[in-house]
C-alpha cells in the first residue's frame, strides 16, 4: 500500500524531503495544495526525483496545476488530478502521467491497399435506406449513452472528526552515537568548537593625588671673580634649608667681568608638584664647578607647582574587566557556533563550554591610568542536536497513540524541544514534545462504490452512518437537475477536509 503525504502551502523542497524521509511506506502519494508553488518549477521537481531515487522509493504527485503536471511529465514523475484516480491506477514501477496520449509516428512503409467498396447504384434502393436508418439509430443511441454516462459529475465533501494527541519524551543527545536508539531514547549528536578573541576597556575606579605641573620662577646669578662667567642652559640650583628643592635654568646667561656683576635667568623645578613653590631668597646654592665662581639667589618666590587626581589600576578593576569581556565572548562564541550548524540542528545554551586560552592586560596593578585595557582569547564548544532525529524519536511514540482505524495527519503536526534536564560529558538530556491530530481512515474507493448511482439524499445518509463525520456530507451534482450520483466512478470526485489548510481528494 502507498502512503499519502499532504503537503502544506509553505512547504519548501527541504521540508518535502524531510517528509519523504519520515515515510513508512516504499510508495508515497504527495498531495499538493492549490497555493503551493514549490513543485511548479523544473529544478525542484528534478531534486524531488533525486531524493526519491536515493531513498529507494516511488512517488507520484496529486495536483491539478497545469504547470506542475506538464513539468512532472517532462521529468518522468507520475501525476494525477485527484487522489482517487491515483489510488485506482497502477502507477508504481513505471512513470504514469495522466495526460493525452501522444500522436503516433508517421508510417514510413508502403501505403496499404485501399479496401474495395461495394458499388452502389446511383439511385438508393430499399436495402440502402434500411442500412442508413440503422446506422443513424446506432449513432444516436451511442451519443445518448455517452451523454448519460459522461455529462453528469459529482463532488463529495467529507469532514471527518479529529482528535488532538500529544506526547512528551525525555531524550538524550549523545555525541558517541551514530544512529537513533529507539529503545533507550537516545539520538546522535556532534560537538561544534570555535575560537574567538576580543579587546575591551573599562575606566579605573580608584583615584589618588599625583603631582601635576612643575613650579617656575627666576634667579639672579652674582659674579665672584673679575672675569666674565657664562651660565649654561640646565644649570642646577637649589635650596639649602630643609629638603633640597632643585631647579634648572631654562636659558643661557653671561655675567660681566666684574666682582658683583649680575644676570637674571628663568628656572623650573626638577620635580612636579607644590613642593617646588618656595619663598623668596630660599634658593641660594649652585651645583657643580660654577659654585666657586658665582652665587645665586631668588628675589621672588616660585609658583605654579600643583597636584591632580589620577586613576590607579587595582585587582578589582582587572577582575571586573575580565568578567565583562568573558561574558561578551561567550555570547559571540555561541553565535559563531550557531553559524556552523547544519539544517534543523540546534545547540542548547546549557551545553556551551568556554575555556580561556589567554588574557593580556595593558597595565599592571598600581599603575596610574584612567582606563584599563585587556585582550582575551577563548575556546568554546557546544553540543549540536539534530532536530529531525529528535522529531523521529517522539513521532514514533506519538504514532503508538493512534488507535486502529485512525491515522495521523500532517496538518497540525508540531514538534517542540523543551527544557534541558541535564548536561554531562557532552551528553544533553532534554524533553521533546510532539502534538498532532488523528482522523479516521476513509477509503475513497469505498466511498465511491457505496454511493454511485444513488439519489443524493440517500447517498448523504449512507455516508453519515458509515463514517464518523463532524458534519453531514455534502454531495454536489452537475447538472443540478440530475438528482443522482453518477454511475461511473471516474465522474465522482471525493474531497476530505482535514482542516482549514489541507484536503484529501480522489
Amino acid at each position: 500500500m502507498e502512503q499519502i503525504i499532504y503537503l502544506e502551502v509553505d512547504d519548501d523542497i527541504a521540508a518535502i524531503r524531510d517528509r519523504l524521509e519520515w515515510a513508512q511506506a516504499r510508495r508515497v502519494l504527495l498531495v499538493i495544495p492549490p497555493r503551493c508553488r514549490t513543485l511548479n518549477n523544473l529544478v525542484n521537481l528534478k531534486l524531488l526525483q533525486r531524493y526519491v531515487h536515493n531513498l529507494a522509493m516511488e512517488a507520484a504527485l496529486v495536483t491539478r496545476d497545469p504547470t506542475t503536471r506538464e513539468l512532472a511529465h517532462e521529468v518522468g514523475l507520475p501525476v494525477f488530478s485527484s487522489l482517487g484516480r491515483a489510488q485506482r491506477a497502477k502507477w508504481y514501477g513505471r512513470g504514469v502521467v495522466e495526460k493525452a496520449l501522444p500522436r503516433p509516428r508517421e508510417y514510413k512503409g508502403p501505403r496499404p491497399r485501399e479496401p474495395m467498396l461495394p458499388a452502389w447504384s446511383e439511385a438508393p434502393g430499399r436495402g440502402q435506406q434500411i442500412l442508413a436508418v440503422a446506422f443513424f439509430s446506432i449513432l444516436f443511441l451511442f451519443l445518448a449513452a455517452a451523454v448519460l454516462l459522461l455529462v453528469p459529475t459529482a463532488t463529495v465533501t467529507l469532514k471527518p472528526v479529529s482528535e488532538a494527541v500529544s506526547e512528551t519524551l525525555v531524550v538524550q543527545a549523545n555525541p558517541e552515537l551514530e544512529s537513533i536508539n529507539y529503545q533507550t531514547g537516545e539520538i546522535p549528536a556532534r560537538v561544534v568548537e570555535v575560537e574567538v578573541e576580543a579587546t575591551d576597556h573599562i575606566p579605573t575606579m580608584t583615584k589618588r593625588d599625583a603631582a601635576d605641573a612643575r613650579a617656575t620662577g627666576t634667579v639672579i646669578f652674582i659674579n665672584k671673580i673679575n672675569e666674565p662667567v657664562e651660565i649654561p642652559l640646565g644649570t642646577v640650583v637649589g635650596t639649602s634649608a630643609g629638603t633640597n628643592i632643585r631647579f634648572t635654568t631654562i636659558e643661557t646667561a653671561t655675567l660681566p667681568a666684574t666682582i658683583g656683576g649680575t644676570a637674571e635667568t628663568g628656572i623650573v623645578a626638577v620635580e612636579p608638584g607644590p613642593s617646588g613653590n618656595v619663598d623668596a631668597f630660599m634658593i641660594n646654592t649652585v651645583e657643580g664647578p660654577l659654585a666657586l665662581q658665582v652665587r645665586v639667589v631668588n628675589d621672588k618666590p616660585t609658583g605654579g607647582g600643583n597636584m591632580k587626581q589620577v586613576g590607579v589600576v587595582t585587582q578589582a578593576d582587572k577582575d571586573r574587566l575580565k568578567a565583562s569581556l568573558l561574558q561578551k565572548l561567550q555570547q559571540e562564541a555561541y553565535n559563531r557556533i550557531l553559524e556552523e550548524l547544519k539544517e534543523q540542528e540546534f545547540v542548547p545554551p546549557e551545553s556551551l563550554v568556554v575555556e580561556v586560552v589567554s588574557e593580556t592586560y595593558d597595565k599592571f596593578v598600581g599603575d596610574e591610568a584612567d582606563v584599563l585595557g585587556m585582550k582575551m582569547v577563548v575556546s568554546a564548544s557546544g553540543t549540536a542536536i539534530g532536530g529531525q532525529d529528535a522529531n523521529a524519536l517522539v513521532y514514533r511514540l506519538l504514532e503508538a497513540r493512534v488507535r486502529e482505524g485512525y491515522q495521523l495527519t500532517a496538518e497540525g503536526l508540531r514538534f517542540e524541544a523543551g527544557q534541558v534536564v541535564a548536561v554531562e560529558d557532552r551528553k544533553v538530556t532534554f524533553t521533546m514534545k510532539a502534538s498532532g491530530l488523528i482522523v479516521p481512515v476513509i477509503d475513497l474507493g469505498t466511498v465511491i462504490n457505496d454511493i454511485r448511482g444513488r439519489p443524493i439524499e440517500e447517498a448523504e445518509d449512507l455516508l453519515s452512518r458509515r463514517f464518523p463525520l463532524k458534519e453531514r456530507p455534502v454531495i454536489t451534482v452537475s447538472p443540478d437537475w440530475w438528482g443522482r450520483v453518477p454511475l461511473l466512478p471516474f465522474n465522482i470526485d471525493v474531497s476530505i477536509e482535514l482542516g482549514e489548510e489541507g484536503t484529501e481528494g480522489g
